[in-house]
């Protein structure tokens, strides 16, 4: 292990201290290229803390950078959080734990705070940037349930009473949609139908994709709780975050996938379906409001996509628009045709769209 030590000092103290080389270090008197990327990067560091000016030490940091779920937005918020503490000095301490990964450990000292990273860069053409280990963390595996049910229905009302109560009991790690079919709430349920080759019936529930439950009764709840927990054990494959829009016509949406590298990718899709959470409709059955009802869907193949990036997707809204409305966001495996042992829900996400008077 190649140990190197930058003492890095404020301007304060240089002055009251004996004249020195502005780093110590235990390198070769010729420096790597590696060698001399940290000693540069150490330079930037004290700079940018002491002066205010982390975009210096940013540009060290590569786009895609994530180390143990840190991102490149976290380590700006940790050197700004120090830069606002106004140091009088900064010290760095850095070990090369490993040349042949470029494995490294940097001690920052400053204002009372002491912290360690470990780290990892990656060699460019004509240089090198900290790109971390590349893992987040495990994420929650979230269910979704789609539904096929329909205001003409007698037994329907046992499977959306039995999702309403999981709800209920599992708040955000579940979640269900009800696609109507036959009825005025229906907005292309036969292609779902005919996708998962469902019979022509109601009620009927597909489970991440996979597992199938027709009929409705009175042990319905038992159906529905002992399928869903088979899927809470396991860690989910992708996760979707900063999800952003705009509306006119058209939702333009757009949402950052942080995926495992075992994600398969060739039959991957993002698909969308905008909720209305609460309908006008009444079911007869109960007299109560349907709940959860899919009032426009949509999907796009993203196996192809630059995950570094931002992915995007465009759902058309219906005419009239309800204000009580969500989007639900998930991956799946769309095989052709339909595979219940791969064409399942990676993640989900559900995200509160607000109208602007006027905009559809």
């Amino acid at each position: 292990m190649k140990k190197v030590l930058f003492c890095i000092i404020g301007i304060i103290i240089m002055l009251m201290t004996f004249s020195c080389d502005r780093f110590k270090h235990h390198f070769d008197p010729v420096l790597t290229p590696f060698e001399q990327f940290l000693e540069h990067f150490a330079t930037k560091v004290e700079d940018g803390i002491l002066f205010d000016d982390v975009a210096s030490i940013m540009a060290y940091y590569s786009d895609t950078y994530l180390n143990n779920g840190m991102e490149k937005s976290d380590m700006q918020s940790l050197y700004d959080s120090l830069a606002s503490a106004s140091p009088e000095s900064v010290a760095i301490e850095i070990d090369i734990l490993s040349e042949f990964d470029y494995k490294v450990s940097y001690r920052i000292m400053t204002a009372g705070i002491d912290t360690t990273i470990i780290d990892y860069a990656q060699a460019q053409r004509d240089s090198f940037l900290f790109i971390g280990n590349q893992i987040a963390p495990a994420v929650p595996q979230k269910v979704l349930v789609e539904v096929i049910t329909g205001t003409w229905c007698s037994n329907c009302h046992y499977a959306e009473e039995a999702l309403q109560q999981l709800k209920q009991e599992y708040g955000d790690d579940f979640y269900f949609i009800e696609y109507h079919w036959n009825d005025d709430l229906d907005v292309g349920a036969i292609e779902v139908i005919e996708y998962y080759n469902m019979s022509y019936s109601a009620p009927q529930s597909m489970f991440q994709g996979q597992v199938k439950v027709t009929g409705g009764g009175g042990d319905t709840y038992d159906q529905y709780h002992n399928t869903i927990t088979t899927f809470f054990d396991q860690d989910a494959l992708a996760e979707l975050k900063n999800f952003s829009y705009t509306i006119s016509d058209t939702l333009s949406g757009q949402v950052t996938i942080r995926k495992d590298y075992s994600l398969p990718m060739e039959d991957l899709n993002i698909k969308y379906a905008l909720v209305e959470k609460v309908s006008s409709v009444i079911n007869p059955y109960t007299g109560r409001p349907c709940e959860q009802v899919v009032i426009a869907k949509g999907m796009k193949h993203i196996g192809e996509e630059d995950f570094s990036n931002p992915i995007s997707f465009k759902l058309g809204m219906p005419s009239t628009v309800p204000d009580d409305i969500v989007l639900y966001v998930w991956l799946q495996t769309l095989e052709d045709p339909y595979n219940a042992d791969t064409c399942k829900i990676y993640n989900v996400i559900e995200e509160d769209i607000l109208l602007e008077k006027g905009s559809i």
